[in-house]
């Protein structure tokens, strides 16, 4: 008997501390994070990341690999990213995911399939008295920022997501311009519009829109428009073809939207910042670069931690995607990865292509000038060995080139020449990097979190939980 008393008062004391433990971890964080930031790298997978990592400890000539900081976060999870059109989503489907926690058709920006309106994450934030701040390295109304203020089932409806960022309550967007017209395909229910005119509407709105990055960060009582171009469609350049004198940088327009949002709120502020850039140079297949805007990336989150130190037990930092692109696989050659072959590469594809196409303009057709380019910019010939059938591929497109309306890769976002495009796809080979698409494909996407509640993101299973677990955790609902 006493035998039997003793083992139900073990039972009801481990239930208890069972009960109090699990008590513990709800009340840990029971007060809701003051402070919010929401990272996506936009087209960001799980390769490109390691790929990043053992690219950063092949350029240091070490041999380990050093982990990026959102790499470290004490939450680490994958979701998945499909739309409610296709188990590949686009850029605009899941944005609108990752900003309202439904899922969408491809092509649509704050709709659900039937086209009602959606309340985002930046709606419940600014409800409950946070200011909303957004950031880019692409256009402010292009598809991922735009999911977070706008309604379209087509996202190249650039005008009228200007109309419904104007209709918002975001206090501080910043990109590097203002998408036109001319953006998109040219259908014709749409007017023609220019980037200058759609600048001339948000002034118009009494929005402050500035070139000036002190002046957006110091910005008093208005809201700010942070553009490096207002008059045309045109980006910032890609990190490794900067010239070291950029201020119109994503690290830069976050730390100004930092300043901004602690001095002119002060119930708290949500800001999401996208890697944009990472995504166009995954559509063309360029390793380096890709893993160029990775460090952007994680350089804009060393802005949070930073800020987190300063304000600790109020901040929550999230770091995710929206999808993969590209399909990029490491290692594929005989179980090695050479990416020190990799830390040739000086420009982008992009910027290569332009000096190949300035050479044809000049009426250059001088083959070993051209050779000398892409040793130059890649490093074939001079540190990467080319195989005389890799020299016959380059030297047919090199005599492509100066057809009259000789053949382009479409990366979607840039178009390259075929000498470019196959000259990176033999340094990648080298490597042992290959690539399955041009475009976007259905792989998981990676979800890393720290600080207020990030143990509740254990949790989530698809994006559409990520933004529904923020608003929870901020006292709201989606």
């Amino acid at each position: 008997m006493k035998k039997r008393i003793f083992n139900v008062v073990l039972i009801i004391l481990v239930l208890a501390g069972v009960s109090f433990g699990v008590a513990a971890l709800r009340t840990e964080h029971s007060d809701k994070p003051k402070y919010i930031f929401y990272f996506i790298g936009d087209g960001m997978s799980f390769n490109h990341i390691l790929g990043t990592e053992q690219y950063n400890a092949a350029k240091e000539g070490k041999s380990e690999v050093e982990r990026l900081n959102f790499s470290k976060f004490p939450v680490r999870n994958f979701v998945t990213n499909y739309s409610t059109s296709n188990l590949v989503t686009d850029s605009a489907a899941a944005g609108t995911a990752l900003a309202s926690g439904v899922k969408t058709a491809n092509a649509s920006i704050g709709v659900d399939p039937e086209g009602n309106h959606l309340r985002t994450i930046a709606d419940v934030a600014s409800e409950l008295g946070y200011a909303v701040g957004l950031v880019t390295n692409v256009g402010i109304n292009h598809a991922t920022p735009s999911c977070f203020y706008g309604h379209t089932a087509d996202r190249f409806g650039f005008p009228s997501l200007i109309d419904d960022y104007i209709a918002s309550d975001v206090a501080f967007i910043a990109g590097s311009t203002i998408m036109d017209m001319k953006s998109g395909p040219q259908d014709p229910k749409y007017k023609p519009t220019s980037t200058a005119e759609l600048a001339e509407r948000i002034r118009n709105a009494g929005i402050l829109l500035t070139l000036d990055v002190e002046e957006a960060a110091k910005a008093e009582g208005k809201r700010v428009a942070l553009v490096a171009h207002d008059k045309k469609n045109e980006h910032v350049p890609y990190v490794i073809d900067r010239k070291g004198d950029e201020v119109h940088t994503l690290v830069n327009h976050t730390k100004a939207a930092i300043e901004y949002l602690e001095r002119n709120s002060k119930e708290g502020f949500f800001l999401m910042v996208e890697e944009g850039k990472l995504d166009y140079s995954a559509h063309e297949q360029d390793a380096v670069t890709t893993f160029h805007e990775v460090n952007e990336l994680a350089r804009a989150v060393d802005l949070a931690l930073a800020f987190a130190e300063k304000h600790p037990g109020e901040t929550l930092i999230v770091v995710t995607s929206d999808h993969e692109t590209g399909g990029m696989s490491l290692g594929w050659d005989h179980y090695e990865i050479r990416m020190n072959l990799l830390t040739a590469q000086k420009t982008s594809t992009l910027q290569t292509t332009k000096k190949i196409q300035q050479m044809r303009k000049e009426g250059n057709r001088n083959w070993e000038e051209y050779k000398q380019v892409l040793s130059e910019n890649l490093g074939l010939w001079s540190v990467v060995p080319v195989t005389k059938e890799e020299e016959a591929l380059l030297r047919h497109d090199f005599y492509d080139i100066f057809l009259k309306y000789g053949p382009m890769v479409d990366g979607l976002y840039n178009k390259n020449e075929f000498l470019t495009y196959h000259a990176i796809h033999i340094l990648n080979k080298h490597a042992s990097i290959d690539w399955t698409s041009l475009y976007h494909t259905g792989m998981y996407t990676p979800l890393f979190v720290e600080g207020e509640g990030a143990e509740k993101f254990f949790e989530c299973r698809d994006q559409t939980e990520i933004p529904k677990t923020i608003a929870r955790l901020m006292g709201g609902e989606l």
